[in-house]
């Protein structure tokens, strides 16, 4: 960070990373930093001057930050605004912000729009687009847009991050295990509940191998009804990795390792072959989704699958 601000920040930036990433948190402290009156000898904001107080009661007159809800677009008159924005002399400010997040949920004519200011920046104006898939970015945005070294995520950084906010130690460990790249992430769905949910989730597909196919396909409409059919599925992939690193020797990497024991039982007998095609087959789960697929059927098929795991019968057709 200090670096980069003695280097002289430039005015249109990309920073790179997967959503509940520590990205979001490294640009709020680059932004704070970049907009403060005295910023530390590390780079670091001051947490005290009139600009680090505005940003902080979120009234900054020199920040225009564009976040687009789930499912949604930044629109083309968003985007004509922000223009507007950035070519006014900054108020507060050695320069004025503009903070796109995710910045390919911009719309074609959006995308288009914001080239205005690529091309022509004010002198004090600064853009940072913030992304999960840069490759959706239009190219002619992406080439202008000048990548941003950001800090990999340290090995333990999730589990000290959760611990420092309360979480329970064996809880924490194990939110690291699945998300340790991602601690925000592993923050708010610690902060959300989900743990509960997961275990009763865990319980009831780790029970199919001995309930038969009718307990599957009520499962599968059971969950047809949730809300986060992409935390199952990432629930899943995790269990079907926990099989093979089981069938490895691989213990002490197990991220689901409250039910290792279960797992101790299961994984000598299931079909290597097989958990790596349902492996495939929840991989493209959330592509299915986008298609507008059936999502019981999907369901159906990809449970089955899992119980198949331990049948020596013709396993029912793939979902893909």
């Amino acid at each position: 960070m200090r670096m980069l601000l003695q280097a002289g920040l430039p005015q249109a930036m990309l920073a790179v990373g997967e959503s509940g990433t520590l990205v979001s948190l490294w640009c709020d402290y680059l932004q704070a930093a970049a907009l403060c009156f005295a910023p530390s000898v590390e780079g670091l904001s001051c947490g005290d001057c009139r600009s680090c107080r505005l940003l902080r009661e979120g009234n900054h007159p020199d920040v225009l930050v564009l976040s687009a809800e789930s499912g949604k677009r930044i629109s083309i008159e968003q985007i004509r605004n922000a223009n507007e924005f950035m070519a006014f002399t900054p108020q507060v400010s050695r320069r004025r912000w503009l903070r796109l997040e995710p910045a390919e949920s911009m719309t074609t004519a959006a995308a288009n729009a914001i080239l205005k200011t690529l091309e022509e920046p004010a002198a004090c104006a600064h853009l940072l687009c913030v992304s999960q898939n840069p490759s959706q970015l239009l190219a002619t945005v992406r080439s202008r847009l000048q990548v941003l070294p950001l800090p990999r995520c340290q090995p333990g950084a999730c589990l000290a991050l959760l611990k420092e906010r309360g979480v329970p130690h064996t809880e924490a460990l194990f939110l690291s295990r699945n998300f340790g790249d991602r601690p925000l992430r592993a923050w708010q769905l610690w902060e959300s509940g989900w743990l509960t949910r997961r275990q009763h989730w865990m319980d009831a597909v780790l029970a199919l191998p001995q309930a038969g196919s009718i307990a599957a396909l009520r499962l599968a409409d059971a969950w047809g009804k949730e809300a986060e059919l992409l935390l199952l599925r990432e629930m899943m992939l995790g269990l079907l990795a926990d099989l093979l690193r089981v069938r490895a020797g691989l213990l002490d990497t197990v991220a689901n390792f409250d039910y290792l024991h279960v797992l101790q039982v299961l994984a000598p007998s299931a079909d290597a072959q097989r958990i790596w095609e349902t492996v495939d087959a929840w991989i493209h789960f959330s592509g299915y989704l986008t298609q507008n697929r059936n999502t019981g059927l999907l369901l159906e098929t990809l449970l089955l699958n899992w119980m198949n795991l331990w049948s020596k019968e013709k396993r029912r057709g793939s979902t893909k």
